[in-house]
């Protein structure tokens, strides 16, 4: 790609520059671990570091905490405060232990149906 000029049109930007743009403004954003986005929220560069700031927030919960990370498509992410009921847990555990059926066994009993 040639260098762009900051009075360049858009319209003079092909798909694959602009593609490497956000590639290069997403390598720069992981390279800081931490910083501080407009809204007060501090964004992690990599789960990891994320996960390693929640560790130490010792009795909050993710949502208590304003923070996130940025995933690997370019994404605001988090983890959630969300824990199954005890029941639901039990459901879970229950459609584990069920028997599975191979995807290429699947395949070709639909195959025979269409």
């Amino acid at each position: 790609m040639s260098e762009l000029a900051l009075d360049q049109p858009l319209t003079a930007l092909t798909v694959g520059d602009l593609k490497k743009i956000l590639k290069e403004l997403i390598e720069e954003l992981r390279q800081q671990e931490v910083y501080i986005d407009q809204e007060g929220y501090l964004v992690f560069a990599s789960e990891a570091a994320y996960a390693n700031y929640l560790d130490k927030q010792e009795g909050k919960l993710p949502s208590g905490v304003r923070a996130y990370f940025i995933d690997e498509q370019g994404y605001k992410a988090f983890y959630s405060d969300w824990v199954p009921t005890p029941e639901y847990e039990k459901e879970l555990e229950k459609i584990r232990k069920e028997p599975t059926v191979e995807a290429e066994v699947v395949w070709r009993r639909l195959r025979k149906l269409g």
